[in-house]
């Protein structure tokens, strides 16, 4: 009995049942469930299909409408992501109709389209873009209005200038916006007394953009807004910005201020190249110091 009695306390004993039932609900299910999902890993990679240009045009052109804005955002991602490639003419001739054809494609769709058209940066795309901002109105399409103004500035395209220009007098504050930010991507110094408007424009995104166009084109005129728009306190208080919404207006500020090189803002971008929190902003300000030293 004794032996017996030590036999069953001997530590490292499992009972065959309890084997059973460990293996029955923890070690089995879970093999079960590794098997399945590897299973269907499988089959989601076996009939995956990569999207390509086509691909998505026709789905663009045979989906449902509530799909088909879906399908040209990926389109324009597409063609962005794929810079190397050669962009055949056919898929920017499929590119341009849908754009254009306003009576079977929505407004959002056509707008992903114009962003699409300009990743091909040739003449005849331009001229489409310019084509389709000429006849639509800002009041009617806002949105798709906005795509091709930010379109053509994607494209840097000297000749849609004119264009552009028609809706910094729009009473859509976003289109005031995004033309007064493109025209100083286009370059066109004639339309500098037009932005010089706009510096007192009662919105200050907007007259934030025309002051840093005039600064890429040249022009000092709107140098006390842009050093407004690196105060960070005011910022904060009087705009209700949080932290990297100050960033992005400060950095803008400091390398427009390096654009036009005036050395009586040298001590306000020394200030902020030294003691501002962001290292982003510290670096604007040193990079804009240098062409200012540059002229004195």
């Amino acid at each position: 009995m004794p032996d017996r009695a030590l036999h069953q306390g001997r530590p490292g004993a499992i009972p065959n049942e309890r084997r059973k039932v460990f293996f029955g609900l923890f070690v089995f299910p879970m093999l079960i469930a590794v098997t399945m999902a590897l299973l269907l890993s499988g089959i989601v990679l076996l009939t995956h299909e990569e999207e390509t240009p086509e691909t998505l045009i026709t789905a663009i052109k045979t989906g449902a409408p509530s799909k088909r804005w879906q399908k040209a955002f990926e389109l324009s991602n597409e063609l962005n992501r794929q810079g190397g490639m050669i962009r055949s003419a056919g898929i920017m001739q499929e590119v341009i109709h849908i754009l254009n054809d306003a009576e079977h494609y929505d407004a959002k769709t056509r707008a992903y389209m114009a962003m699409a058209l300009s990743r091909f940066q040739s003449p005849e795309a331009a001229r489409a873009l310019q084509d389709a901002l000429r006849t639509t109105e800002g009041k009617e399409n806002p949105e798709l209005t906005l795509f091709l103004i930010w379109s053509l500035g994607n494209m840097k395209d000297p000749g849609a200038a004119g264009e552009v220009s028609r809706f910094l007098e729009s009473d859509h504050d976003e289109l005031r916006k995004a033309s007064a930010y493109v025209l100083g991507i286009l370059g066109d110094k004639e339309l500098i007394p037009r932005l010089e408007h706009l510096l007192e424009d009662q919105v200050p995104d907007v007259r934030w953009n025309a002051a840093i166009s005039l600064a890429r084109l040249g022009s000092a005129s709107g140098v006390s807004i842009l050093v407004q728009m690196l105060d960070r306190t005011h910022l904060k208080s009087a705009h209700g910005m949080n932290d990297a919404e100050i960033e992005r207006v400060m950095t803008n500020a400091a390398k427009a201020l390096g654009m036009i090189g005036r050395p009586e803002r040298t001590p306000v971008l020394e200030e902020i190249s030294k003691e501002d929190p962001s290292l982003k902003v510290r670096q604007a300000a040193l990079s804009a110091l240098a062409p200012i030293a540059e002229s004195i």
